[in-house]
């Protein structure tokens, strides 16, 4: 990546052995959400978004983060694969401390933790959750509103915390979003729409560890079709309806998997009993493992209440598994006509929807080749794009 100092514009020779200048922007980008208890999508899109960002020869990134100790490093950041190459700078505050000082007394402003690195922001990047203090331009992501939608799916600590950060996004610049679906939200909330940009999230590489699928079917005993559920367990993943439809009479000897971390609110054991030995609970995995599942799967069902995106959906579908997802929420903008969409609520639209994949092969194969198609047209090199589009926009 070629890199020079803030405003410096930096020669660059392009395919045609002209040289050009690309002005360099140097962004302070928020990096603290992988120490989540539970990181969840939005510390994925964090991730990826940086390390897409940091990819771009235009683009000087710095993450910011609390203070941590050096056994506390998360595995989305510092695991296989990672982008370890990534820059960061911690404050001397840990995260429940720096979180509220940001939103209570507007300090400390990330303009001086990062003049330690030995240079000034252009921007600052809120990219989800917590807004630092910042005097310079600045950029926030707001993934969803979910907790306005289903109060009961949070913890009353989660909703204050979650209504201080949309608080405090109001002082942005532009606010980031990653779906229609979020931006009326935003819009509905007062945010001004002329601030609002819409930048999809994108979906990663699909290679996957040869034989490593089938193991995982020998593992769980899945000799023959299932459903795969991939996420964080909260209640507005809307898993007791998923369950109600497995139940059924069309999908009764089909297995369900659930993949994912506990999340809170929610009582999975009691949740899938009565499935019995057809609920499979794998728990957190590795990225190699996540993928893993999605190839050994047959259809993946995300029947969640609200989504401000619904990553999951997108990595199913580039790895070519049958979807069915909620209609009303971002993920039916996600899936489009690559996926079975269905009433949420309706546990026989949910089993149908189920038991027409499962039971069509057609219907099945159609479904896999659009969303490899639709999957293809959504990387993280375009959600990097589109931020930088935005940084620009504030940065001019």
């Amino acid at each position: 990546m070629v890199v020079g100092p803030m405003g410096r514009r930096v020669p660059e020779q392009g395919l045609d052995g002209r040289w050009s200048a690309v002005t360099c922007l140097r962004v302070a980008f928020l990096l603290e959400q992988p120490w989540h208890r539970v990181p969840g999508g939005t510390a994925v899109a964090a991730v990826e978004s940086a390390r897409a960002l940091d990819e771009h020869n235009d683009v000087d990134l710095l993450g910011i983060t609390a203070r941590h100790r050096s056994t506390d490093l998360p595995p989305l950041l510092f695991g296989p694969g990672s982008p370890d190459h990534l820059s960061l700078v911690s404050s001397v505050l840990p995260r429940s401390l720096l979180y509220e000082a940001w939103h209570l007394l507007g300090r400390p402003r990330v303009d001086r933790l990062v003049r330690r690195s030995g240079w000034a922001p252009d921007v600052v990047h809120a990219s989800g959750g917590a807004v630092p203090a910042t005097r310079s331009p600045l950029v926030a992501t707001v993934h969803d509103v979910a907790w306005r939608h289903h109060p009961g799916a949070s913890t009353r600590r989660g909703r204050r915390l979650f209504e201080g950060w949309l608080s405090d996004a109001r002082r942005a610049d532009r606010i980031v979003c990653p779906s229609e679906a979020t931006r009326s939200d935003l819009l509905e909330a007062g945010f001004d729409g002329d601030r609002i940009r819409i930048v999809p999230l994108g979906v990663g590489p699909t290679d996957v560890e040869p034989g490593l699928p089938s193991q995982l079917r020998a593992r769980h005993g899945l000799e023959g079709p299932f459903v795969l559920w991939v996420g964080t367990l909260e209640p507005r993943k809307n898993l007791d309806r998923l369950v109600a439809a497995m139940s059924t009479a069309p999908l009764s000897e089909v297995p369900l998997v659930l993949v994912g971390p506990d999340g809170w609110r929610i009582d999975v054991a009691r949740t899938v009993a009565p499935l019995g030995e057809r609920a499979v609970v794998v728990g957190s995995v590795s990225e190699v493992e996540k993928r893993a599942w999605y190839e050994a799967a047959d259809v993946f069902c995300l029947p969640s209440l609200h989504e401000g995106f619904g990553l999951t959906v997108l990595e199913a579908m580039a790895h070519g598994v049958p979807v069915v997802t909620s209609a009303g929420t971002a993920t039916e903008e996600v899936a489009g006509d690559a996926g079975l969409t269905v009433d949420p609520t309706d546990k026989w639209a949910i089993a149908g929807a189920l038991h027409a994949v499962l039971d069509d092969g057609k219907l099945a194969a159609r479904l896999a080749d659009a969303g490899r198609i639709r999957a293809a047209s959504r990387r993280w090199s375009d959600t990097a794009d589109g931020l930088i589009a935005v940084y620009r926009e504030v940065a001019d």
